[in-house]
């Protein structure tokens, strides 16, 4: 009597057929990449102090941030490192940690340790490098040029391109970067502060002391053209960067009244003052980054945006230009163009090589019967578990195709 559990050829042929027909379908589906993306959860905290050595910075500053970070539970490696004039410390966590819980007991820290830190040091800032599918390298950079100021051209791509870019399916995030930032600057008469017995470092306090829960960044004294002095004040909160107000900060005179900042300065919000600059053909530039999801397909994603991008073009003012500066996407196909050719030139030669030992129609049939389904099968459980397609991987499938055609 035969065993009811044991199936029949026909069911094992129809089943396969379908798991193969099931693969083919999910191949465009696979994420397609240029380099793994999966790395180690950190923080980096970084910080400036004009003037100083190297030295200087790292025992007064560095040491002191290292050995109270240290003690944080989760962070597992600590590399720091002290320039003339800056320093940064590198935080590599465990990948058990939860990097927004870390983030905020680093900030702790750093709030707790900043009145013990030397003046002259700015306040340091951190930022993270996560392991999740959101922290992939923009994948496409454009360059938008034109004849206006930076920082209109950055607004423009702001209102017009970065909302429609941002809407495609498989897009994470779209950053825009170039512009020189806005800045306050305080116009005061140093006459008037006198007569009052106030300083310029004490409006520095002052206004250092009302935000400190959110700290500037930089409030420092400028001197420009005819000798004209004014206080420099650039927020680093992006929330309320556009927010600054004189009236709400107090001063005590020398004679132990009260002044309001407002009556002392004149408030003026204007543009840094550039540090560099950037041109393409005559023309003010800025960038456009582009980063996809790690679930995406790159490849179709980069055609999508082109499209897209191409009609965005057509609707810009006069003089606007847009122009791809990197594009990781013919990096990925050129790849991709070689391994298809090497995969196929090493099943072909193996073919052959079991035609001529085999001499047999239906055993060639067979094996690359079994070679689908097996390619297929494979590409079922890549797509089931979210691993991605990268030039490694497809590399290791090349290498494997031996194998399988050995075991078969």
């Amino acid at each position: 009597m035969s065993n009811p559990r044991n199936l029949s050829s026909f069911t094992l042929i129809v089943t396969f057929v379908c798991l193969s027909l099931i693969g083919v379908v999910l191949v465009p589906l696979l994420p397609v990449k240029l380099a793994p993306s999966h790395t180690l959860p950190g923080l980096t905290v970084s910080f400036s102090m004009p003037g100083n050595s190297s030295r200087v910075i790292e025992a007064e500053v560095t040491s002191k941030l290292e050995a109270m970070m240290a003690r944080v539970k989760g962070i597992r490696k600590v590399n720091s490192t002290s320039d003339n004039g800056s320093g940064s410390i590198s935080l590599e966590l465990d990948k058990h940690a939860n990097i927004d819980v870390t983030r905020f007991e680093v900030s702790t820290i750093i709030r707790q340790t900043w009145p013990q830190l030397p003046e002259g040091v700015s306040y340091p800032q951190i930022s993270t490098r996560r392991s999740d599918d959101k922290a992939s390298r923009p994948f496409i950079t454009y360059t938008l040029n034109a004849p206006a100021n930076p920082i209109l051209i950055q607004q423009y791509a702001e209102e017009n391109i970065k909302p429609v870019l941002g809407q495609l399916k498989g897009i994470y995030k779209v950053e825009l970067n170039g512009a020189t930032p806005m800045e306050w600057q305080l116009e005061y008469d140093s006459d008037q502060l006198s007569r009052l017995g106030i300083t310029l470092q004490a409006v520095q306090r002052a206004i250092n002391r009302h935000y400190e829960k959110e700290f500037l960044g930089i409030c420092s004294i400028e001197k420009g053209a005819e000798g004209r002095e004014w206080i420099r004040l650039v927020r680093t909160s992006t929330e309320k960067e556009m927010e600054f107000e004189p009236g709400a900060i107090q001063l005590q005179a020398e004679d132990g009244t009260m002044v309001m900042l407002d009556k002392l300065i004149k408030v003026r919000h204007v543009e840094e003052r550039p540090q560099s600059y950037y041109r393409i053909n005559g023309l003010n530039s800025v960038y456009l980054y582009i980063t996809a999801e790690e679930t995406a397909n790159q490849l179709n994603l980069s055609g999508e945006v082109k499209h897209l991008m191409g009609e965005l073009q057509q609707k810009m003012p006069p003089g606007y230009e847009v122009h791809i500066s990197y594009d990781a996407t013919e990096y990925i196909q050129k790849e991709l163009d070689k391994i298809y050719f090497r995969t196929g030139l090493t099943v072909l030669i193996l073919l052959l090589f079991v035609a001529l030992i085999t001499r047999n129609l239906r055993y060639l049939f067979l094996i690359v019967t079994s070679l689908v389904v097996n390619i297929s099968v494979a590409v079922i459980l890549y797509y089931t578990f979210g691993l991605e397609m990268q030039l490694y991987s497809l590399a290791g499938i090349t290498i494997s195709l031996n194998l399988v055609i050995d075991n078969t």
